[in-house]
């Protein structure tokens, strides 16, 4: 019997806007990892600096993480809101 792929769930995937040289962002980046290892989810690390419209809307705020349009976080991380967004955020495909 093929598996149903309506009753599988996906993970969500968090942006994570960042830069490099920014000690906020590597102690982010480290919270994420660790948060990983309990709950699935993806992310993809948006330089700042690489973008002029990332630059305007992020620039002076980073870290900040977005999760289905929203943002989670702005310079740390409240691990239980995050958990609880991440939660609440997996789907059936």
């Amino acid at each position: 019997m093929a598996d149903n792929p309506s009753s599988k769930r996906t993970s969500p995937t968090l942006v994570f806007y960042t830069r490099s040289g920014c000690h906020l962002c590597d102690v982010a980046k480290e919270q994420l990892e660790q948060l990983r290892s309990r709950i699935p989810f993806e992310i993809e690390v948006r330089d700042v600096d690489q973008d002029e419209g990332w630059m305007d809307q992020f620039g002076d705020q980073v870290p900040v993480g977005v999760l289905d349009g929203r943002k989670v976080f702005k310079f740390r991380i409240d691990k239980n809101r995050l958990e609880k967004a991440l939660q609440s955020t997996h789907v059936m495909p």
